[in-house]
């Protein structure tokens, strides 16, 4: 067997992250619009475009401390109504976050063949685990809804906010290493170059890049396989630690 453990990151990984975060925010804008009487004035599509730019635009700043968790979603909210001159307060953009935490997860669903692959990793007695970047709630609230915990219980799950260390730090990786304990080599499956295939490497880890948004290599790196579904990932685990999937 070449693997005895295997971590996943979560979004976009094991579910759409993107779809489930557009379908959201759509829904909550739908929501705030409607109590203003403003839905008729706006596309909520046009709406949630200007809103994801600001996401990402400001990302950075969250990821380095230089924003807060609640600065940065104020700071996305309101940039994103001032750009269509809508009237929002900051306690406006609070409570439109809240609602967007309370629902989010009705809008996980995770990739075909997920609960195949894992449940048939840990029948082959693999550990199985997952670390991700994120808040805590948040980061459970997705993996419950997607009923990961049945299979994966908390002490092998690591989420960045609780550790204060975000991938690609390698610390994160030898912590959940660390705490893992098993033996041979460890394998990360991930979507994100820079974070999960960068990250693992350089703690040792072999790991497969699921590029389900199409990225492009941003270093030398050699991930053992280069995959665009979770059903490649399982069929690649599977030949590799010679398992019937």
């Amino acid at each position: 067997m070449r693997w005895k453990t295997i971590c996943f990151d979560l979004d976009n990984t094991l579910f759409s992250h993107e779809k489930a975060f557009e379908k959201s925010i759509c829904f909550c804008f739908e929501s705030v619009l409607k109590k203003k009487d403003l839905l008729k004035d706006i596309e909520i599509s046009e709406l949630f475009k200007v809103f994801k730019k600001y996401s990402d635009l400001f990302w950075t700043d969250y990821e380095n401390g230089v924003l807060s968790p609640q600065e940065y979603r104020r700071k996305r909210f309101l940039s994103t109504v001032e750009n269509f001159k809508l009237p929002f307060t900051t306690l406006e953009a609070d409570e439109f976050h809240q609602h967007y935490y309370r629902v989010v997860d009705d809008f996980s669903e995770p990739y075909p063949y997920l609960h195949s692959l894992i449940s048939n990793l840990i029948e082959a007695d693999i550990k199985v685990g997952i670390i991700t970047n994120g808040t805590a709630d948040t980061q459970y609230n997705k993996i419950n809804k997607l009923e990961l915990n049945e299979w994966i219980s908390n002490d092998c799950i690591f989420v960045s906010e609780e550790l204060k260390i975000w991938k690609p730090d390698r610390k994160i990786f030898d912590l959940a290493k660390a705490n893992l304990c098993s033996e041979g080599d460890y394998l990360f499956v991930g979507d994100s170059w820079e974070h999960d295939v960068v990250g693992a490497i350089e703690a040792g880890w072999d790991a497969i890049f699921l590029n389900t948004r199409e990225e492009e290599p941003k270093t030398n790196h050699n991930p053992v396989k280069i995959c665009l579904s979770l059903q490649d990932v399982a069929t690649f685990i599977y030949h590799e630690n010679k398992l019937e999937g």
